[in-house]
């Protein structure tokens, strides 16, 4: 299976055109002795980081995810993964779940796409989900359905389908979950737009403390048009009172490794600032070597060469972060 055709069947394939940023952030890399140049930039860096990542459940790399993840957790630089449960091959027997959870990292169980459009077995497979992984707590509901192809969901559909496994969930499996919806798009009118039908089609009768709101974003300045949607989300517990909705940007970063930096130093703030994003999970810790195809997504990645562990590659933002050379 090539890359492309992973990403797709994962979950996680980016939008194309969210990968390109207008804004070029400028490029900060160590020195030739492995160091940068302003003493105060590791700091800033830290301050605007948000500690959650992107792992695509590829086992190929998996000593190389061990051995990087556990890197950030000794450095304090990671709380939880956004992981991809697909549909077919080792969905629901992972070995990169298996092994994220034996390092005792929270995950986001990003539920395949490709389950969404079985709707007459829709719970019996959230069951097994359920089932295959007790460890997982959060299961985001598909990832941006309405574009990523080669299959599309309108957002009506996507709402009766994750009505559905929200009420399933809620009678059947009571405290068990805490559900995400899939990914809005961060740019443009598109994504606002479809989270302003969503919340005409009841998004909003659901329980904020059961259900967390999901954007991508991959142009942290462009977010500003999702405020007023935002705030006029609430819900009305059985108190009368009102409840905001929690907001996880589940994808953010650019496809340069010589930006990551300036990308999170001087882009991650819009994303706290706009959308009161409680989290931002980086794309991606690994998402394949550069193979000089135009949709490579390899500039994205944290590490790379995997197959070269324990000498794998590493991005001048994993370096900041775990403090390594």
């Amino acid at each position: 299976m090539n890359r492309r055709t992973f990403l797709k069947s994962s979950g996680l394939l980016l939008a194309s055109a969210a990968c390109d940023s207008p804004i070029r952030p400028s490029t900060i890399v160590p020195d030739e002795t492995g160091k940068f140049s302003d003493p105060n930039l590791a700091k800033d860096v830290k301050d605007n980081w948000s500690p959650y990542i992107n792992v695509q459940s590829t086992g190929e790399a998996l000593d190389a995810y061990r051995d990087s993840l556990s890197l950030l957790l000794q450095k304090e630089q990671l709380d939880g993964v956004r992981v991809g449960i697909d549909r077919g091959g080792e969905g629901l027997n992972n070995p990169v779940i298996r092994m994220i959870d034996s390092l005792g990292i929270e995950m986001l169980g990003l539920i395949d796409n490709l389950y969404l459009f079985e709707p007459n077995n829709i719970e019996q497979w959230i069951d097994r989900i359920f089932s295959a992984y007790p460890e997982i707590r959060y299961f985001q509901v598909g990832n941006e359905i309405t574009t990523i192809p080669p299959r599309t969901m309108p957002i009506e559909q996507y709402m009766a389908v994750l009505n559905r496994i929200y009420h399933h969930v809620q009678t059947l499996h009571p405290g068990r979950a805490i559900l995400v919806t899939q990914s809005f798009l961060g740019d443009g009118l598109r994504g606002p737009t479809e989270l302003q039908t969503a919340k005409n089609l009841g998004l909003t009768l659901l329980d904020p403390d059961k259900i967390i709101i999901a954007i991508n974003s991959y142009n942290p300045e462009n977010v500003s048009q999702y405020v007023g949607i935002l705030e006029s989300m609430t819900y009305t517990d059985a108190n009368k009172k009102p409840k905001k909705y929690r907001v996880w940007v589940t994808e953010s970063g650019i496809n340069n490794p010589d930006s990551h930096i300036s990308f999170v130093k001087d882009r991650y703030h819009f994303l706290k600032d706009y959308l009161r994003a409680e989290r931002v999970y980086w794309y991606v810790l690994w998402a394949g070597d550069p193979d000089g195809s135009p949709d490579s997504h390899a500039g994205f990645s944290l590490t790379r060469n995997p197959g070269s562990y324990p000498n794998y590659w590493k991005s001048p933002l994993f370096k900041i972060l775990t403090e390594t050379n």
